[in-house]
């Protein structure tokens, strides 16, 4: 550290080591004192409420609290608004299969027990879904939550978009089906001809698409249509008419019906938030004013 002075110039030549450690050794009797005191203070905090203000100025995670029979016990606005509830309150209780397709949720439910029983951490890769409802990747941590005396009651979650997937590797035939909806968005779409692009009758692929995602290969469409409605109006200047067109949809009236019944906001707003949004996020605000997210929400700009 040769020109550690030039950036530094205030540091001290000793190690920074010899710095630390000058705190005096506490007591075992003592270190009970603090435990018990922080507990105290503990008691008086609203940790959950906490965690919501924190995590909205971290809008790319979703966190959730389980305890043991796997009922929701909190989740951040993020997942609320994902979920489509009215609000964080609706979801105590909540049990997966009540919110995700089958498949899913057992898969959640089977990676629950794992951390339950085990007691230890785990990370992985899971199917989750995007604020638009796509199935998508996400990464997953799990950790377990434990009572006063060391019993695990529950589980910790934080999920984050996977941004280096950008389409869900998926097996054959599902995965053609999805590449040939993505690749023909501005096109008019039939469920029969791609169904028969992936050489399935038009009922097994609606069985499939139900089995994997619990929803239609109509709805997947549409949502798949919208989704790319939202990066095109977050990401270039093109008219509500021209996205329309470039999303597979006849119109603009079209468009903000179904942009509308998926989102709760139409692609006018949702531009406008956007940009404010944006521009909220590249550049630290002096102001109290509120700011409306892309939610339709609104968001205030302190510290």
């Amino acid at each position: 550290m040769q020109n550690e002075s030039k950036f530094m110039p205030n540091a001290t030549p000793e190690p920074i080591r010899a710095a630390i450690g000058l705190l005096r050794k506490v007591s075992q009797s003592e270190k009970q004192r603090r435990l018990r005191d922080r507990r105290q203070w503990l008691r008086q905090v609203d940790l959950l409420d906490a965690f919501d203000t924190l995590f909205d100025h971290m809008p790319e995670y979703r966190v959730f609290l389980k305890r043991r029979p796997g009922e929701i016990m909190f989740v951040s606005r993020a997942m609320v608004h994902t979920l489509r509830a009215d609000d964080e309150v609706s979801l105590i209780g909540v049990c997966d299969h009540e919110l995700t397709p089958g498949p899913l949720a057992d898969l959640y439910r089977s990676r629950d027990e794992e951390v339950l029983r085990s007691g230890r951490s785990i990370t992985g890769l899971e199917v989750w879904f995007t604020r638009e409802g796509l199935p998508q990747w996400f990464v997953c941590h799990k950790l377990p939550l434990r009572n006063r005396a060391g019993r695990v009651v529950g589980i910790i979650g934080f999920l984050k978009e996977y941004e280096h997937i950008k389409q869900l590797p998926v097996s054959e035939p599902l995965g053609k089906a999805i590449a040939c909806i993505k690749r023909n968005i501005s096109s008019p779409l039939r469920v029969r001809d791609i169904a028969r692009a992936t050489h399935l009758s038009a009922r097994q692929l609606e069985r499939l698409f139900r089995s994997v995602f619990g929803i239609s290969p109509k709805e997947f469409i549409i949502k798949t249509r919208v989704h790319t409605a939202v990066e095109l109006l977050m990401q270039s200047e093109a008219s509500l008419v021209q996205i329309a067109l470039d999303t597979g949809f006849c119109d603009q009236s079209a468009l903000t019906y179904y942009f509308r019944r998926e989102l709760g906001i139409t692609p006018q707003r949702f531009r406008k938030a956007a940009m404010i949004w944006a521009n909220y996020k590249a550049s630290e605000p002096t102001s109290d004013t509120p700011l409306e997210n892309p939610s339709g929400g609104a968001k205030a700009a302190t510290r």
